[in-house]
């Protein structure tokens, strides 16, 4: 086939100081014996060698295109590169990644056998710094299920048809660090036929300032959720339990609070208002509006603050006016652990501490709260289950979530 009569690609990288790498990114796209191809950089104004860099390929080889200005991140990079791309096929390749050799023609010589494709992914390896391979990604054949359960796909061997990606409108740039896996998913779940090429395409760089050294557990976890939560409806037990198991000391309640923001647990009850004040200083008289779901009610609540003015005080827990309990909270942090004696569809909890002092500002303060969490009888016992160490809470967890994604699994 003539090479004008090739369908065009066009690779896109974001980029932004990533200098130290972004020259062998280049040249592992140029080098391709493919020759119907052009590679867009859009770069977030680079203050390293990276400019440099560009403009000696961009003087160098017409197929080659930068943009070097400040952006929103790599997904919004990603779309302004979309919207400049004139090749029918995407291939995503961050600054830091490579192709191996071949494996443009490779792909586009499948999609050209699989014209029902979206989309096409090969096999990659996770290499160093300085791209000597460590092992094989975790990428299997593609399956809605498997994809449910984990990213199975890594992201520089995947090729993408470009109408696909437009219909689609491109990129979600809420997201900074699963925006690949979330466009898998949608992919999948708008019936597109996503195909597997059993071959090594790419390279997936790691090294210590790269995102899945930096930032997998803080901000890659909760997108994970939030993007299985957006286009299944619901998360799998697989994504939760590694991260339970690999990633235990982040504590009990720093998964509570993600898993609730992500209905994990269902619609489990939640503080609708309070008379807190906005800097977590706590009124004599805290009251506290408590929205209930009928299937999973409040069962208890977890108080954590401190308060460094008394030797002690005492609390006095009022539920909807009625008094049930009083503790002694001595100097320093305190966590309370309450349940709740009655399961109402709404509760209104009081908790009046008679110890007070002026706070610069004339406000009546008696302590401050870091957070205060109102628990089903279900997050009760994932606290309970998690305390007894990680092992057995990934065991409560398989036996006690059973996960429903709501559009059928291909199995």
């Amino acid at each position: 086939m003539a090479s004008s009569e090739m369908p065009l690609v066009t690779v896109i990288t974001p980029s932004f100081n990533q200098g130290k790498f972004i020259r062998e990114t280049i040249e592992s796209v140029l080098s391709q014996d493919y020759l119907n191809i052009e590679h867009i950089v859009i770069d977030g104004g680079s203050s390293d060698e990276t400019l440099s860099i560009l403009k000696e390929y961009e003087s160098r080889d017409s197929r080659f295109h930068f943009v070097s200005e400040p952006d929103n991140g790599q997904s919004h990079a990603l779309n302004k590169g979309l919207k400049l791309a004139k090749g029918s096929i995407i291939g995503w390749l961050n600054s830091d990644d490579t192709y191996l050799t071949k494996s443009v023609k490779k792909a586009v010589d499948t999609l050209e056998n699989h014209p029902e494709w979206a989309m096409v992914y090969g096999s990659a390896y996770i290499t160093n710094e300085e791209n000597k391979i460590l092992k094989t990604a975790p990428v299997q054949p593609f399956n809605i299920e498997n994809l449910f359960h984990g990213c199975i796909i890594c992201q520089p061997a995947a090729f993408i048809k470009k109408k696909v990606l437009d219909k689609l409108g491109g990129i979600d740039e809420s997201f900074d660090f699963c925006m690949d896996y979330d466009l898998w998913l949608r992919i999948s779940k708008n019936n597109h036929k996503i195909g597997y090429v059993e071959d090594f395409l790419a390279n997936s760089r790691f090294h210590p300032s790269s995102k899945t050294a930096t930032s997998f557990v803080d901000i890659g976890f909760p997108e994970i959720l939030r993007t299985s939560l957006k286009n299944y409806g619901t998360a799998s037990n697989n994504w939760i339990n590694h991260f339970l198991l690999n990633h235990y000391n982040k504590g009990p309640y720093w998964y509570l609070k993600l898993f609730k923001s992500n209905s994990i647990f269902g619609p489990t009850p939640k503080i609708s208002q309070s008379n807190l004040y906005e800097d977590s200083w706590a009124p004599s008289f805290l009251r506290l509006f408590i929205e209930n779901n009928e299937e999973k009610p409040l069962h208890s609540l977890i108080i954590k603050g401190t308060q460094e003015n008394y030797h002690w005080s005492a609390f006095r827990f009022y539920l909807n006016g009625e008094c049930f309990k009083t503790i002694k909270v001595d100097k320093g942090p305190f966590t309370i652990e309450l349940e709740i004696p009655s399961q109402q569809t709404d509760s209104i909890i009081d908790i009046i501490c008679k110890q007070t002092h002026i706070s610069n500002d004339n406000r009546k303060i008696s302590y401050k709260i870091t957070e205060i969490i109102p628990l089903s009888e279900e997050e009760n016992q994932f606290i309970k289950e998690f305390q007894k160490g990680s092992k057995n809470v990934v065991n409560w967890m398989n036996h006690n979530r059973k996960p429903i994604p709501n559009f059928p699994l291909e199995i």
